[in-house]
């Protein structure tokens, strides 16, 4: 398996050397091999704001009963095959404790990295969304995305404090967002 990993990248170095090549015999800056180059490295992913139990502040859950829960999440294109919730007990590294809201989303400077970390130390618990449909739920020009999940699927426990979304958008990003949560019932 290595050996073959080898080869391939071995390929593209030796692609990106011919379009980088031929770029220069035809008078385009060889910086068009090494932007390809960058693109191929680099991961695709986008954050966005996340609404879990749109309305309501604190996002109380329930973690006994089999009840729906609802996230909207501004971003319009999701493919729901790659949805899936995921319960953390640490606390973001920005004030978690405040719910958001979709109609004026207090969507901070949150990376990907931020969420990122806040991925790496969960405990592998996740849920997959039971219904993915789109709507404009914010009233701007572009469109949102209504997720709803079983909360019962959630596996809360009580000392979870947010929620953390990862998808893939239908450009084929990765697509993270986090919000607050209240796990009652545990």
């Amino acid at each position: 398996m290595e050996s073959k990993r080898h080869a391939q990248s071995r390929r593209r170095v030796l692609k990106r050397g011919a379009l980088a090549t031929a770029g220069v015999a035809f008078g385009v800056p060889s910086l068009v091999g090494q932007a390809s180059a960058q693109d191929e490295t680099e991961d695709c992913c986008k954050t966005c704001w996340m609404d879990v139990k749109p309305g309501c502040c604190p996002n109380t859950v329930n973690a006994r009963a089999d009840e729906p829960v609802t996230v909207y999440i501004g971003w319009p294109n999701v493919k729901p095959e790659s949805v899936r919730l995921v319960p953390s007990s640490d606390r973001a590294p920005f004030e978690s404790r405040r719910c958001q809201k979709y109609r004026n989303p207090k969507w901070r400077d949150i990376t990907c990295a931020d969420i990122d970390g806040l991925l790496s130390e969960t405990d592998g618990r996740s849920a997959p969304a039971c219904r993915v449909k789109n709507e404009n739920v914010d009233g701007d020009a572009d469109g949102d995305t209504v997720l709803t999940f079983c909360s019962c699927d959630l596996e809360l426990c009580s000392s979870d404090r947010s929620l953390l979304l990862e998808a893939e958008t239908g450009s084929g990003c990765r697509l993270l967002a986090v919000d607050s949560v209240k796990p009652v019932n545990c």
